[in-house]
């Protein structure tokens, strides 16, 4: 029992696939409804937009990686992390292309976590719930 649930956690956590399997596994393996699967898989989801927001803080203390990004970094992204659809932008687009890759992006443009937690939040939330409706009601579908 303890390994199937922490098999639900790596799952959920993973930034590849994530809820995608988590939540279907959990139906099947621990026997749970998709709904409270995608309720306790949707924090577990955030905790890889976290990991990248301590790693790139982490990251940033390091003369060589401030240096490289100053570099690199580039006015047109800034202005796009800057605009006001970016709250809707998120929200829309996180969950596909996936939570911890937005997170970094948006560090990269000198945007912190907290301008993007609700709309990410948001964002894995409605996600969660699409495949937790796809997991309870494409069997159903399927079976006619």
């Amino acid at each position: 029992m303890i390994a199937g649930w922490a098999g639900f956690v790596v799952l959920a956590v993973n930034p590849f696939g994530g809820l995608l399997f988590a939540i279907p596994y959990a139906a099947g393996v621990l026997h749970i409804s998709p709904w409270i699967a995608a309720l306790i898989g949707w924090p577990l989801a955030y905790v890889q937009v976290a990991l990248v927001d301590v790693l790139w803080s982490t990251l940033s203390r390091w003369p060589w990686w401030a240096r490289l990004i100053e570099k690199k970094r580039t006015p047109r992204l800034e202005r796009m992390a800057s605009s006001e659809n970016m709250f809707w932008l998120v929200l829309v687009f996180g969950t596909i292309l996936g939570p911890w890759l937005v997170m970094a992006v948006m560090r990269y443009a000198k945007v912190s976590q907290r301008r993007i937690a609700v709309p990410m939040a948001l964002s894995i939330g409605w996600n969660a719930a699409a495949i937790a409706c796809a997991s309870v009601y494409a069997p159903q579908l399927i079976a006619r």
